[in-house]
């Protein structure tokens, strides 16, 4: 579930003049995620859920000291370095959505990587 304004800036990614370019598997991803997602206006569904600038905690079900808190950005925003990752990413189609408490999973050159959401740190525009 995601808030009109995430939506539409995920959807903005699809057109044609949009920068960077997805290939053909980034936008079937995107796609496909856009069309398993609703969107709400109820401020208390997205207060709990993951958007686009929100930093997110994740942490391995199996191991407490395995642990993740990357922000997700934009494509043109990201920056490993700084842990801000695409949206594009196959983290961040995961997370996006996502509540306080869900597992999520994606693929990796090492297989399926399973992990839980424990904090949402919504972003504050300035």
């Amino acid at each position: 579930m995601l808030d009109e304004a995430d939506r539409s800036r995920l959807e903005g990614l699809l057109a044609p003049e949009s920068l960077p370019r997805l290939n053909a598997e980034l936008r079937s991803s995107l796609l496909a995620m856009l069309a398993d997602t609703s969107v709400t206006r109820e401020p208390s569904e997205l207060e709990c859920r993951v958007g686009i600038s929100d930093r997110v905690t994740l942490v391995s079900p199996s191991d407490s000291r395995d642990w993740y808190k990357p922000e997700l950005v934009l494509p043109q925003e990201a920056d490993v370095d700084a842990d801000k990752i695409s949206v594009l990413t196959p983290v961040g189609l995961a997370v996006l959505g996502a509540r306080t408490g869900d597992r999520v999973s994606w693929q990796t050159p090492a297989g399926e990587r399973l992990m839980t959401v424990t904090s949402i740190l919504k972003h504050v525009p300035a």
